[in-house]
């Protein structure tokens, strides 16, 4: 399996993850002072395995079965709808809990580090998902709170952050070919670790 993945969530700049089999590469589009790259490196490379994930917000996992059949065990409304990608489709739309999501994910976490038990058990996620005549999620939606659970939260900061988010899939089957970066621009995690 390969992925190249960016997501502009996370960092200054996004980042960009490339995994083929069981290396990965991962782009510092911008230096670091605190962790600085050799003079022409741009890729940090690890070994970990490959893995496709695909969500919905933070907690939907499209890629996981068990989180998908769950969240559609829990579809309050079903009905025709547009066509994404070429592909007539059929909303599914509802909610969850934390703590059926967690069921079905043990290691999930909200928050900075809380586990979705006790208070935040009863929260919920909103979601609609998208789904083709051949089982194939074209666009999935979802919004939720999650804790804000910060050790150095000052007192007037709000108890939760809300998130939205909406995720189009289009290209199911397209062939991709991804390539690893140049080597002379890569270096090795453990060689920074040093």
């Amino acid at each position: 399996m390969a992925t190249d993945l960016t997501n502009f969530n996370l960092g200054r700049d996004g980042t960009r993850n490339v995994c083929i089999g069981k290396r990965g590469y991962q782009l510092y589009a911008k230096p670091d002072p605190d962790r600085p790259l050799p003079p022409g490196k741009s890729w940090v490379t690890y070994e970990w395995p490959c893995q496709l994930v695909l969500k919905s917000g933070h907690h939907v996992s499209l890629s996981d079965p068990a989180t998908l059949r769950a969240v559609l065990a829990t579809t309050a409304r079903k009905r025709a709808t547009g066509v994404y990608d070429g592909v007539r489709t059929t909303l599914y739309e509802g909610t969850i809990t934390f703590a059926q999501l967690h069921k079905v994910n043990p290691g999930m976490r909200i928050g900075f580090r809380s586990k979705p038990t006790g208070k935040y058990a009863s929260w919920k996620v909103s979601w609609r998902l998208w789904i083709g005549r051949d089982q194939l999620v074209r666009r999935a939606w979802s919004a939720w709170h999650d804790p804000n659970d910060s050790l150095d939260k000052s007192a007037g900061e709000k108890p939760y952050y809300a998130f939205e988010e909406d995720l189009r899939l289009s290209d199911w089957g397209m062939k991709a070919d991804i390539q690893p970066p140049p080597a002379d621009e890569t270096v090795a995690s453990e060689e920074l670790d040093d």
